[in-house]
Parts: structure tokens; sequence; C-alpha cells
């Protein structure tokens, strides 16, 4: 969901805002709206940055994944505590210690190579491993091609799409959301010119590959500026994206992100930004400003600025602590972790495989996840 350029640009907020993800977000209402008398000093540095390119799946992933969302709105909860999004958030989960087929589309394998040994980072935390499927004889690493009847890989990486993104763990292989000859994951341009935070963008992505979500979109973390200051009149400069007007009033962040680059709908800013209940990058702990998992955001996104919670001086490049120690939370060793959790999982699986509201091949889906997690 980004550019090729930095990650800033590339991340979310960076060149294309998801890999997480996925989505269903829901939103809490809207953070205070900053006073039309805002310092000058925050009024200054909105006018100076350019709106950019913000991460954010392909339009057909999106729309599916909102089909979904409406269908398993009227599923019955099979006890209290399983929403709507509790049962896609845990049917997006791998299954402890599976092992995720990886292919590639474009590149050479140098660059898998290098791929490879930074996202695998993530299995030294993770009760995961990943299979690039490397030929011993050739040095070639697994391939996938848009003609493919079947899907050939879990994760499914191209480089010739636009932006950073991936769809958030099981859905890269749900049929009712991708499809065999679809990419799963997408890092533009890594395979004509690496930028220089390439490491900190694969590993972001490959978080969204294993069921990972935006850490942003913790339930009441982040003071993002929806709205406009009051009063605020339609201003444009030359590219056409929104700035302050003459008396220095705002815009939100649904009109800034309304306009070029990104001309996002209000729902798409909703999908990407607002909270997610219960939704973040691991299910326990506290927020982490620091995780991987979290965009830098510029300040004038928050009604607090550069003292809101979520602001950092830059992109996240490395696992934090949290990021490790909330993986191995997500993806258990512990054989009664992995029983106990495997019991959620099959009571989720089953009232999924049932539910008339789904089509009969999601209701496929949700029995072959529940006959694979009995085996």
């Amino acid at each position: 969901m980004r550019s090729s350029s930095s990650r800033t640009a590339a991340v979310l907020l960076a060149p294309l805002l998801l890999g997480l993800a996925s989505w269903a977000a829901q939103g809490r209402p809207p953070g205070q709206q900053a006073a039309p008398e805002a310092p000058p000093a925050a009024e200054t540095k909105t006018e100076a940055v350019k709106v950019r390119v913000l991460e954010n799946v392909p339009s057909q992933f999106q729309a599916r994944i909102e089909q979904r969302k409406r269908a398993l709105s009227k599923v019955p909860a099979p006890s209290a505590g399983f929403s709507p999004h509790a049962l896609v958030s845990l049917s997006k989960r791998w299954a402890n210690g599976q092992t995720l087929k990886i292919a590639f589309k474009g590149g050479d394998a140098n660059l898998h190579k290098q791929i490879a040994d930074v996202v695998s980072e993530w299995t030294r935390y993770a009760n995961l491993k990943f299979d690039f499927g490397v030929d011993p004889t050739t040095g070639q690493y697994r391939q996938w091609q848009p003609t493919d009847a079947e899907f050939a890989a879990d994760v499914r990486v191209a480089f010739d799409k636009s932006g950073y993104y991936s769809l958030v763990g099981k859905d890269s292989t749900d049929p009712e959301i991708a499809r065999p000859g679809e990419e799963s994951l997408n890092l533009e341009g890594f395979d004509k010119n690496l930028p220089a935070d390439w490491m900190g963008v694969a590993r972001h992505e490959f978080g969204h590959a294993i069921a990972l979500e935006h850490e942003h979109q913790t339930e009441g973390a982040c003071d993002f500026r929806f709205e406009d200051d009051p009063g605020y009149v339609a201003t444009r400069d030359g590219d056409g994206q929104y700035i302050p007007d003459s008396a220095r009033r705002r815009p939100g962040l649904y009109t800034l992100l309304g306009g070029p680059p990104n001309n996002w709908p209000q729902a798409v800013v909703d999908h990407n930004l607002k909270d997610m209940p219960p939704s973040r990058a691991y299910p326990t702990g506290p927020f982490d400003k620091s995780s991987i998992m979290q965009y830098h955001f510029d300040a004038f996104m928050f009604t607090s600025g550069d003292l809101s919670q979520c602001y950092t001086s830059g992109e996240n490049l490395v696992l934090s602590d949290l990021d490790k120690s909330g993986v191995a939370s997500v993806y258990p060793r512990a054989k009664e972790a992995i029983a106990a959790d495997d019991l959620i999982r099959a009571k989720a699986y089953e009232v999924m495989s049932k539910a008339e509201a789904l089509s009969a091949t999601t209701k496929k889906h949700f029995n072959h996840l529940l006959e694979a997690l009995k085996k």
C-alpha cells in the first residue's frame, strides 16, 4: 500500500497505506476538533506537508472483505465474546506450528533471498515456519503466476502493483477474498531498486501476512483529527491538495485524504485509520508505539499534534520487544497453550461452517479449516 521510496511514504502512511490488512475496521467518535486559533507552529507544519499516498489494499480485495463483513454481521455469536470481528480475526490466524509456503512473481533469486532472510525473523518468535521453496540445484525460489488455477503458495509476493500492502493472514487463501492468480502481498519496485527502508517495509507486510493488524487501530490509542476546523472553507493548492484556508483553518483527514493523491471516500479512511474493536497487532498487552505494525504519521494528523501518544519522529524499522513477545503469544509453542487456542478456533470455525448467512464457498472454507484443526 505504498510506493517504492521511503516506508513513511510507503507503508500505511507511506507511499500507499495494509499488508494488515485484513480489515473490517469500525470507528470511535472523531477526536475533538482543533480550534481555529491553533498555534502558528502547528499550522506551518500543516501548510508545508504534502499529503502522501497512504497504504491501502486494492479495491477488489477491500470490496470482498466488506462483503464478508456484512455477511458475518448476521452470524449468531456462539458465546459471549465472539463478535463478528472476533470470528474474522480468529479465522485469519494460521495454525500453530504451520509451515507457510511463500512464492514470488518477478525479481531474481538474490532479491528473494534478501527478503527471505529478513522476514524469517518473525519465525524466531512465532510458532510458524516459512518455506520459500528453494531448489537446491538451481538456487531458484518458488514462483507463482497470474494464470495459476490453484494457490501456488499461502503468501504470493509481487513487485509490479502500486504501493506496499498485504492481505491479513488466511485471507490470502480464502476463496472469497483472494484468487490463485492474484498477489497477496506487494512490494512495489523492490525488483528495480531497494528503498533505504526496505527491511522495515518487508517486516511490516509479512507481519500482516501472519495475521497481525495495525497497532495504530488499537481501541482508543490514536487521536486522529478526522474533521475540518469549524468554518473551514475548502481551499486547494496547485496540485489539487487541500490546504488551510485564508483564515488558517485546517482541513481534517476526511477532506485531506478525500483529495489527491489518495482520493479516499470516508469509508476507506475509517477502514484504515479508525479503531477496530478488538483490533491491534496483538490481543493482549499495552499499546506499543515502537511496534513494527505501527506506522509513522505526521503530527498534523492528530488533534494533539506531536504530543499524541501515536506520534513518532520516524518510522519503525525493526521488531520491538513487545512485537517479539506479542507474536509469541499469538502463536504459542507450549502444548497447553496450543490446545486451549485450538479449542477456541474450533468453536469459531464450526459456527462459521454452518452459518446460513454465509455462502457455500465460505462455509466450505471454514469447514476445511475445522477438519484441518482436528488432524
